[in-house]
């Protein structure tokens, strides 16, 4: 384990190294099923500054009236080399209780996004799927079929790395608007800016967004709201739209 051997960690947590092919690092916790997730040992400390900070976002989520139409996270998505596609997700789903779910292939913007689920098929409230996107082909042969390669950009750019969180978002509507677009213009109006509009449909089983990149941790957030008993992630024009929107913001960035 080299230097994480040396990090004072309770008895009852251990992290791997960090992935080569993707940066992340798993941690486990040994617990009762039934237990709370604390450590065996340490002194629990609040930090004031932080505790203000969380009870303000909380008081403004509430007096927005979207505090309880944002549920947990529904997943985590990491974007990987193309070459190191199949090992990333061959690495992750050895150290985890996760299966391979599925892929969406999106030939025009050269990119798929692969998903991985936990095979006790909690719901993803409780174990949030983990989803690996890489280029269908490297950077350096971009110029023999001539399509954009954001994805490949990307990791190129940043390196491999989490992209973005997504948080769902409750079923049902308020003042005739969709939870999820009562949400986005919340957010809207205090200055947090979205990469484009709310897309998808209740026919097409799912409506989902990426705002813009944090300042502070470039990390964007999704919010997804499904409805009916559909179980997907994405619909192939979704991701494509997702997909070209973050590419365009990350190019931009790169520019300026």
């Amino acid at each position: 384990m080299g230097q994480l051997a040396e990090l004072d960690l309770p008895l009852n947590v251990s992290f791997s190294k960090p992935s080569p092919y993707t940066q992340n690092m798993v941690g486990y916790m040994e617990r009762p099923s039934d237990g709370i997730r604390v450590y065996h040992h340490g002194e629990c400390i609040i930090l004031p500054t932080v505790q203000a900070a969380y009870e303000r976002g909380k008081e403004m989520q509430e007096r927005l009236g979207i505090k309880d139409m944002i549920l947990p996270i529904d997943h985590l998505a990491t974007r990987v080399y193309s070459q190191n596609r199949e090992a990333a997700l061959l690495e992750y789903l050895a150290l985890s209780s996760y299966y391979y779910w599925g892929s969406y292939d999106i030939k025009d913007q050269n990119s798929s996004t692969n998903v991985t689920k936990n095979v006790r098929l909690q719901p993803e409230s409780v174990s949030p799927a983990k989803v690996f996107t890489a280029g269908n082909q490297p950077y350096c042969v971009n110029h023999l079929d001539k399509l954009p390669s954001p994805t490949e950009t990307f990791v190129r750019n940043y390196g491999p790395r989490l992209h973005h969180i997504a948080l769902a978002v409750k079923d049902g509507q308020r003042n005739g608007k969709e939870h999820i677009d009562f949400v986005v213009d919340a957010i809207t109006a205090q200055g947090k800016g979205f990469l484009l509009d709310t897309i998808g449909s209740r026919e097409e089983g799912l409506k989902q967004i990426f705002s813009s990149a944090s300042d502070f941790s470039s990390l964007i957030i999704e919010y997804v709201r499904r409805f009916g008993d559909f179980e997907g992630f994405f619909t192939r024009d979704n991701v494509a739209q997702l997909t070209f929107a973050a590419g365009l913001q990350e190019g931009m960035e790169l520019g300026t």
